[in-house]
């Protein structure tokens, strides 16, 4: 009987340290870096668009909403709910130059 219980713990504990701890910790950080949007960030979105962060907006009676900019005359409002991630530009600005490199080569 001890075993089971034992047993039991153990696979809880594993089910706890393998998925709902890393679940819960990776929700608080996207949602510590929604409440630090800037102007100027880079964004991906859910529907994988990368775009600037160009406002953000917080009505009394309303989720936050945040003005993205995709292209030079585009902006988009959007939910903060629609945003994945924050981008260093940095990084991405490498990966995009590494990306039109590969093309060229070809």
């Amino acid at each position: 009987m001890t075993e089971v219980i034992l047993i039991t713990l153990l696979v809880v504990a594993l089910f706890y340290l393998f998925f709902i701890r890393p679940t819960r910790s990776e929700e608080r950080r996207r949602q510590r870096d929604l409440n630090e949007l800037q102007v100027g960030d880079t964004v991906l979105t859910r529907g994988g668009l990368i775009a600037e962060v160009e406002g953000v907006e917080t009505p009394e009676d309303g989720p936050m909403i945040v003005l993205l900019r995709l292209s030079e005359n585009v902006v988009v409002r959007a939910r903060t709910a629609a945003v994945e991630e924050r981008i260093d530009s940095a990084d991405w600005d490498e990966e995009v130059e590494d990306d039109e490199k590969d093309r060229s080569d070809e």
